[in-house]
């Protein structure tokens, strides 16, 4: 189970540093919820949490950094 402190600490977080932590693997297990909510404070992002981890784990694969991973978050579908 997360810890409550360190998930509404991931939730506080920018989307830009929410993906940058994302990328870096700087959270813990079952975190991700955290990570997507704080990712949704940009206002384009509106994808379901699933979603938001296919687009990072492809842009992982592709050798993004965090600014064009959350451009390809928030890119209409």
């Amino acid at each position: 189970m997360p810890n409550q402190q360190r998930m509404d600490a991931l939730k506080k977080l920018a989307p830009l540093d929410a993906v940058q932590a994302w990328l870096d693997g700087d959270f813990g297990m079952d975190e991700e919820p955290a990570l997507c909510a704080a990712i949704r404070k940009e206002s384009r992002i509106t994808l379901s949490d699933d979603d938001i981890s296919d687009i990072i784990f492809e842009a992982m694969d592709d050798d993004c950094d965090a600014a064009t991973c959350l451009e390809r978050l928030a890119a209409p579908r």
